[in-house]
């Protein structure tokens, strides 16, 4: 056979192995350090009594990835209250979608956004440049990204009893969150330094207003005459109810003369994994833009309890709160003024304030196809009207 180098080489693995086992086998030689600590006066301990001996248990410790004791919600719970109150949370979504957002805050409804927005979007004009590099943020934020977890369960209508394979791709949270930071990055790019400086974001805050309504109590982060024969609906149905909840406004910031404590614009959140009707039928664009509304509301309420108090109704001056809400493909623009948090009264035309206003914009999608195409990225339908229209909100004073 001939000799080559590919028949010389060494398995460096099997040599390691091999090494191993002979350095275990060696047995120590006595290097005289007994005797000598011996004759210093120092005390030598054999290590195999201190490793048999046994030592008294501290304190016990959570170990890492132990459950924690399941909480009971009995009367027991300190939240607990004998009176039920209507919990409207990040979850669920109204049945009448904005009709019923509109008697339950005592709201109108308008189908364009204030004048003077309209009149800074058709001013606004996004450059080419910018809006290329919002098309490859886009791509970037939600087919570039290195994440790969389990995606939400995907259900086929004609049948629902059947498991589909689970996908690994990016969370919708996660997209969402990136879509968002790339959109704020884009708009601070085209408003400049003068107008972001101005501005200070918050992620993950929660904004909570309890209200009573008809002697009935809600906690929230007018339908048309009632045809014969049908039977009205209270403004809470389908609201679930709950006797653990804490009875008092929260609002983010704290101090309520800081520079940065009014609310500018609310970026929601709806993913169709974590939002749903409690009948398990689909959940509409009414229906999500009814949750907007109510969290615009939550928004300017909270903040018009802390500088006015507790017991105000009709405010001193209006708050303005713009919202915009989004599960990266959809985008609902909104802007809800806060006259008042008398839910009870009821406006005319002459007296407007009295009510609160709601002033909207149709849904429009960012891009009509993002993902691999033929193996290849792919943005179809690319809508520059979003990254528009919040760079106007983002711009507003």
């Amino acid at each position: 056979m001939r000799l080559t180098s590919v028949v010389l080489r060494q398995h460096i693995g099997f040599h390691f192995k091999r090494h191993w086992i002979v350095q275990g086998k060696r047995v120590p030689s006595e290097t005289g350090a007994t005797a000598e600590l011996a004759a210093r006066g120092i005390p030598v301990v054999d290590p195999n009594a201190l490793i048999r001996e046994r030592r008294e248990l501290g304190p016990r410790v959570e170990v890492v990835g132990q459950l924690p004791p399941e909480v009971k919600f009995d009367e027991t719970h300190p939240l607990y209250k004998r009176e039920p109150c209507y919990v409207y949370g990040d979850r669920n979504v109204l049945l009448e979608g904005v009709r019923q957002a509109q008697v339950l805050v005592n709201t109108v409804v308008y189908d364009e956004l204030p004048l003077k927005v309209e009149e800074r979007l058709e001013k606004t004009k996004i450059p080419t440049a910018l809006d290329r590099s919002m098309q490859q943020s886009v791509l970037a934020a939600l087919v570039f990204d290195a994440e790969q977890v389990k995606t939400a369960v995907v259900k086929d209508p004609e049948r629902p009893a059947y498991k589909l394979p689970r996908n690994y791709g990016i969370s919708d949270e996660r997209r969402n969150r990136l879509l968002l930071s790339k959109l704020l990055l884009h708009c601070e790019r085209f408003t400049g330094p003068s107008v972001a400086s101005s501005r200070k974001i918050l992620s993950n805050v929660r904004f909570v207003v309890p209200l009573a309504k008809d002697l009935d109590r809600c906690r929230v982060p007018a339908p048309g005459p009632t045809p014969a024969g049908s039977v009205p609906l209270r403004e809470t149905v389908t609201i679930p109810t709950s006797n653990h909840y804490e009875w008092q406004t929260q609002y983010p910031i704290r101090r309520a003369d800081y520079r940065f404590a009014n609310p500018h614009t609310i970026l929601v959140h709806c993913s169709p994994a974590d939002v749903a009707n409690q009948f398990e039928t689909p959940v509409t664009d009414d229906q999500r833009e009814g949750r907007l509304m109510l969290k615009a509301f939550a928004v300017a309420a909270s903040r018009a309890r802390q500088l006015y108090g507790d017991s105000v109704k009709l405010l001193p001056r209006p708050i303005t709160v713009q919202a915009v809400q989004t599960d990266s493909k959809w985008f609902h623009f909104g802007i809800y003024q806060l006259n008042t948090l008398d839910l009870e009264a009821d406006g005319d035309g002459q007296n407007q304030p009295a009510r609160n206003l709601w002033f909207r914009k149709p849904r429009m999608d960012l891009y009509g196809e993002c993902g691999y195409l033929v193996g290849k990225p792919a943005l179809h339908e690319y809508n520059r009207e979003v990254l528009r229209h919040l760079a106007v909100f983002y711009g507003s004073s």
